[in-house]
């Protein structure tokens, strides 16, 4: 299992915030909370993903709500999690003179059944070696403090209410009222175990023993064994890859197949910064890289619902957008909240703008989702197909327009380089699908197409001073979303152009630890911005490409250092000082992990046997 070394648990905060690095994440393919490695939950939507959180103090830790369990003196104690193999059942262990005292098993119950919900979140306390005195404190928020819910206590349990939005609670534990918490001050004795369920929209509270948390805990431990026993992983890096697949597999929203970029809003991508923005909703472009991933891995029945799914809304939408609400219900719209955000990190963003964008890779990105799918040998039918004809006639009308691209620029929008490889990409990848399955369509229009996307790429994003491809037509600067270019065949890996960028990229926007900077060039905002984390999994693919396996080794090893003590990532990490920032856990950064393990695997297959599911 991953698992890092135990912390002092005065080090899990900073200024009373809980490190973002210092999570793990507890999901249910409908929604998913943060739980800290002092014991509290700070971030919890409830029932969905896009669901106004009821615990979110890693946001404001004095107006938003968590829920805690914790030694009461955190004198001398250290800390560590982990995951149940292959589960995303979270463990957090406080200990002492290296006995472990207090041990926390978190977990969302999960079920293969997409109309089955349990919005509920299950805390298991078990006391091992000796007594300890414990602190539980319990404080939901509705609405971001909008509204001040009531709490009554019921015969079972206690009910926090505010107009219709209830959240129960559950435990053999007797609780004191406060005004708007729960909390109880208990001494627990060795061999002591106890329970306390949160339940959202309830009407009454049952007994602790009815929500069945031992049942729950088997169906959930064994819904995710069973999935993960049905993929392909890789024997290099098999453990690393499998927390990844949780980690994206846990980001789906089962009913509707759309998955959440991450399961947060506005972690910022610099601390005090205003790059805070609200990620729990389905961009096309994440999830058909995620798609692609998973495709790798065998996983055939996401990249089938995703694609079948998307490809509904789209017909019923008639139009390709860039995000969508995982249930088709809640707005997207951006607004601002009154809280103070993680480390005083001000906007706080609910909704997002970038909703209203062009960007033009969506489309291409969608085409290449079924590329894999496809070379997976998921099921690619002529419904589908038809569905791919008419994406790429709307991208042929517009490819050659101007748009805000991958990093979504909230400035003017411009012909981005990435946005038009993207689309060369999707016009090539047709063609193969196409003769691949045995399909019929305008290959030879599709192809002039594409040598026209590419002409103009060559014609008007090369540098003339540097011989490499720049962020925009007629810039001076390059991006580092054009690493993933090698991977599209417009040029060979080892064509002069490609090699120009590549040595361009890793001199100008590469930082320390083989972190690299999205780009330099003034974007409208004011807070500097940090390291990308995708970028660096797709330069070790880069390096692959050009043949230099083993610095491509030595690159990802070191990446894997820079994860967190159960192998999460974040969005970004702050290059000076290894934090993560950003929205976390994201799915950016762990499909690329994926497809970096995949691909060294492949280059390494001489010394190490690709294998279904080989624990090291």
């Amino acid at each position: 299992m991953l698992a890092g070394k135990p912390i002092p648990l005065k080090s899990v905060e900073r200024n009373g915030y809980s490190l973002i690095k210092n999570h793990g994440m507890i999901c249910s393919n409908r929604t998913a909370a943060l739980v800290s490695m002092n014991g509290t939950i700070d971030w919890a939507c409830m029932p969905n993903f896009n669901s106004n959180p009821v615990f979110c103090s890693i946001l404001d830790r004095e107006k938003g709500g968590f829920f805690s369990i914790a030694p009461s003196d955190s004198e001398d104690y250290w800390v560590m999690q982990h995951y149940h193999d292959h589960t995303n059942i979270l463990i957090t262990e406080f200990s002492q003179a290296d006995d472990i005292i207090l041990r926390l098993t978190d977990f969302i119950p999960t079920s293969e059944y997409s109309t089955i919900n349990f919005p509920e979140i299950h805390r298991y306390i078990e006391v091992p070696f000796r007594s300890v005195q414990v602190s539980i404190r319990i404080r939901p928020v509705f609405d971001f403090m909008a509204v001040t819910p009531d709490l009554r206590k019921q015969r079972e349990g206690y009910l926090f209410q505010a107009g219709a939005k209830t959240l129960g609670v559950s435990s053999e534990i007797p609780m004191k009222m406060g005004r708007d918490s729960l909390f109880a001050n208990l001494t627990l004795k060795k061999g002591d175990h106890k329970r306390i369920v949160v339940m959202h929209g309830v009407k009454s509270v049952q007994r602790v023993w009815d929500y069945k948390t031992f049942e729950r805990m088997e169906e959930t431990s064994e819904y995710w064994k069973n999935w993960v026993s049905n993929g392909h992983y890789p024997a290099l890096y098999n453990r690393e890859t499998i927390r990844s697949a949780l980690i994206l597999k846990g980001l789906f929203y089962e009913p509707s197949g759309l998955m959440v970029a991450a399961p947060t809003s506005s972690l910022p991508e610099s601390v005090g910064g205003e790059r805070n923005w609200d990620y729990r909703y389905a961009w096309i472009r994440d999830t058909a890289y995620v798609v692609e991933s998973l495709s790798l891995l065998g996983y055939k029945r996401e990249a089938v619902k995703f694609l079948y799914d998307i490809m509904e809304i789209v017909k019923r939408q008639k139009n390709i957008k860039t995000i969508y609400q995982i249930d088709g219900k809640t707005s997207i719209e951006e607004y601002t909240v009154d809280f103070s955000g993680y480390l005083n990190s001000s906007p706080v963003r609910m909704g997002n703008a970038a909703v209203r964008q062009l960007q033009i890779d969506e489309y291409g990105s969608i085409v290449n989702a079924i590329y894999y799918a496809a070379m997976a040998n998921s099921l690619v039918n002529s419904y589908l197909w038809d569905f791919l004809i008419e994406t790429l006639k709307k991208l042929s009308k517009i490819w050659y327009r101007e748009d805000s691209s991958i990093w979504e620029f909230r400035t003017k929008p411009r012909h981005y380089t990435y946005s038009k490889a993207v689309a060369y990409v999707a016009f090539t990848r047709a063609i193969e699908i196409g003769r691949r399955m045995g399909f019929s369509g305008p290959y030879s229009e599709w192809h002039e197409t594409a040598e026209m996307i590419k002409e103009s790429i060559l014609t008007n994003a090369v540098d003339s001073r540097t011989g490499s491809l720049v962020q925009y037509y007629g810039a001076k600067h390059t991006d580092a979303a054009l690493l993933r270019l090698p991977h599209f065949g417009i040029l060979p890996p080892d064509h002069e152009v490609m090699r120009a960028t590549i040595e361009r990229i890793e001199k100008e926007l590469m930082t320390r630890d083989y972190l690299f900077l999205r780009y330099r060039n003034p974007d409208g905002f004011k807070s500097k911005d940090n390291a990308f984390t995708l970028l660096s999994f797709w330069y070790v693919e880069d390096l692959v490409l050009m043949k230099e396996r083993d610095r491509a080794r030595e690159v990802f090893e070191h990446l894997l250092k820079l994860s967190n003590h159960l192998g999460l990532y974040s969005e970004e990490i702050e290059p000076e000082t290894g934090d993560q920032v950003g929205n976390f856990p994201q799915a950016m950064s762990h499909l690329g992990l994926i497809r970096a393990a995949k691909s060294l695997n492949e280059v390494f297959r001489g010394r190490t046997q690709s294998s279904r599911n080989i624990i090291q």
